[in-house]
């Protein structure tokens, strides 16, 4: 199993930026990595459920992980999510990502049609004997309709496949269980911001966080704190986060957008079918989060 030691602490589930005619925009997109990078990001993960993945085209994601690896400066590991409903586009997506510079690649379970727990197996199988860089799986059953179990990604672990996952079930009880099933050097990061602290506190290496687009700050204090010993201070931390997640919970990924407007990084609205924010709906976002003192 190739080592994914540098997969850990806060990570970025990095929006994709738009320009005003809905093209992707590098200049925007080297901005916010910059910004990501100067709050505290310890890493960041483009083209997944917040990046719109899913909606991109293929070239479209080799622009965006080519944009990301490059803004970085390697001074924060990028994790590029791969994963698309077949196998060969996956591949020729992880290919592209390992060329460019990225610190592994990520992929999600094959979605849309319900392929069943050996071909998602295989699926993973090609996409690791495609690259050099360690491989994350990515479960998000209630999107893709694809479920990776505990056990299955052990067994994945312990054949040299997955070199870590992320999380997004939303099932606490499975991400326990996913914690004692694999080795010890296997990387787990939690995707559900709303128990990131519990998460860290049960095993999880860290937390892969849509919402640290508009407030890195506020998921890198929890993090901090609690490796500081501070439980206090991070359970404040974690409280101020469901806060937070409430506020934005009708259409957090547009709200994120409107966040970052509001903070001066503009990155356009996102793809449709996503909306912008109403104006009434952006000025409650944003009303909300000075009030919580978090603007």
């Amino acid at each position: 199993m190739k080592s994914a030691s540098k997969v850990k602490g806060l990570f970025t589930a990095l929006l994709t930026p738009f320009d005003d005619n809905g093209r992707v925009d590098v200049d925007r997109l080297a901005k916010l990595v910059r910004f990501q990078v100067s709050m505290g990001a310890e890493g960041i993960f483009p083209c997944g459920s917040t990046g719109l993945g899913p909606m991109l085209s293929l070239e479209e994601r080799k622009t965006v992980a080519e944009a990301v690896i490059g803004a970085s400066r390697r001074k924060v590991p990028v994790v590029v999510q791969v994963g698309g409903p077949d196998t060969p586009s996956t591949v020729e997506l992880a290919r592209h990502a390992a060329e460019a510079g990225a610190y592994a690649v990520a992929t999600l379970t094959p979605y849309y049609y319900k392929a069943g727990e050996r071909a998602v197996a295989k699926h993973f199988e090609a996409v690791a004997a495609s690259v050099e860089v360690p491989v994350l799986g990515y479960n998000i059953p209630q999107l893709t309709g694809n479920s990776l179990q505990a056990k299955a990604t052990a067994d994945l672990a312990k054949a040299g496949t997955l070199s870590g996952i992320k999380d997004s079930s939303r099932d606490f009880l499975h991400l326990l269980e996913l914690i004692d099933a694999v080795p010890e050097t296997f990387a787990v990061m939690n995707g559900t911001e709303e128990y990131g602290l519990f998460a860290i506190n049960s095993g999880a290496d860290g937390l892969v966080s849509g919402g640290a687009n508009a407030l890195p700050e506020l998921f890198k204090s929890m993090l901090t704190a609690e490796r500081k010993g501070d439980h206090m201070a991070a359970l404040a931390a974690q409280k101020q986060v469901q806060a937070f997640k409430d506020l934005v919970k009708q259409s957090p990924i547009s709200s994120y957008y409107e966040i970052l407007r509001e903070r001066g990084l503009d990155c356009g609205t996102p793809r449709r079918p996503l909306l912008p924010l109403e104006e009434s709906e952006a000025k409650k976002v944003v009303d909300g989060l000075k009030a919580m003192g978090l603007l």
